[in-house]
């Protein structure tokens, strides 16, 4: 089954690894495919307007293509129409959320507000439009950074545990529901092919699994130097040269090649370590050399993230718990 068939694809990594781009690129691949699509994220740092030239986004739905639109969820958006879900009613919602007692009290339970972009998310899974079809074919979640994202997709299983039955259980059941199932979700790991990256990838992997046990979809290992110079004639060439090749105008040139070899070389070697401890398909995407990263370049990554996510091999339940 496609990652572009799930109903729910969350976006994790560490924090500067470009879990935002690469969601809206996979968000971009999807509508290609016919999707229509919902790109959430979780009171981030508004990058949509300016990857698909549109207004701001904010926490109301903002079109961002045919077929594609976005929101920047904040807790306390979420926690109204949480709430007025939950609740079944707006006016009750926010007559009880927007107390200056309930405030208080809702602000002092952890993991509420987290809990509320969880459900938000959820219930935009099960969204219908008028004709009784479902209104989104795909959620896409650009979730935080890795510690909070293990916090927040653990959140239903803590409200299971901790209350036997209340307004919020039903819920909970129903989104940890979705977050384990193969055929419905799958959580897509970004990370660079450098140390703290490799390391936050290979821990986050480990407590999802320990926690969460939600499905995965590939590795994506983004900003790849591309490998010139890494074999074959030119690379002994690069090698045989002296680090100073006393000439003022080539120099740049050999100290650019060897700049870029030695970043392929240390790309490699996390590859390798990564495919060890990170067992999932590897994504490739290149470090895109471009002085303004708008919605062209955003396209070309898409393609490249299309193919490869078609011809990696689905992740089996059982590989879920591996190592």
């Amino acid at each position: 089954m496609s990652l572009f068939d799930k109903r729910l694809v969350v976006v994790g990594g560490k924090g500067g690894v470009g879990r935002t781009t690469v969601a809206a690129a996979l968000a971009v691949a999807a509508v290609r495919k016919g999707k229509r699509v919902l790109l959430c994220q979780t009171k981030s740092k508004e990058r949509l307007s300016s990857l698909f030239d549109v207004p701001r986004v904010g926490t109301d739905l903002v079109r961002l293509r045919d077929r594609l639109w976005g929101v920047n969820m904040t807790p306390q958006a979420a926690l109204r129409e949480y709430g007025a879900m939950v609740l079944r009613s707006e006016f009750i919602a926010k007559q009880v959320l927007e107390n200056k007692v309930s405030r208080s009290f809702l602000r002092a339970v952890p993991g509420l507000e987290d809990y509320a972009m969880l459900g938000k998310t959820w219930f935009h899974t099960t969204e219908e439009d008028d004709g009784g079809r479902a209104k989104w074919d795909l959620v896409i979640l650009d979730g935080p950074a890795t510690g909070h994202l293990v916090t927040m997709l653990a959140i239903p299983q803590s409200i299971l545990d901790a209350i036997p039955e209340g307004p919020l259980t039903r819920p909970a059941a129903s989104t940890l529901s979705l977050l384990r199932d193969p055929l419905r979700s799958a959580l897509v790991l970004v990370t660079l092919a450098e140390d703290l990256p490799s390391n936050e990838a290979v821990e986050l992997k480990r407590k999802i699994d320990a926690t969460v046990k939600m499905p995965w979809g590939p590795l994506v290992v983004n900003l790849l130097y591309p490998p010139r110079f890494a074999t074959g004639p030119s690379a002994r060439a690069v090698q045989s040269l002296p680090e100073d090749v006393g000439d003022p105008e080539l120099q740049p040139l050999v100290s650019s090649a060897r700049t870029a070899q030695r970043r392929r070389a240390l790309n490699d070697r996390y590859l390798e370590r990564l495919k060890r401890d990170v067992p999932l398909p590897q994504v490739h995407l290149p470090y895109l050399f471009t002085p303004r990263f708008d919605y062209a370049a955003l396209e070309e990554l898409s393609r490249r993230l299309e193919g490869q996510v078609a011809a990696a091999p689905e992740v089996t339940a059982a590989a879920v718990g591996e190592k």
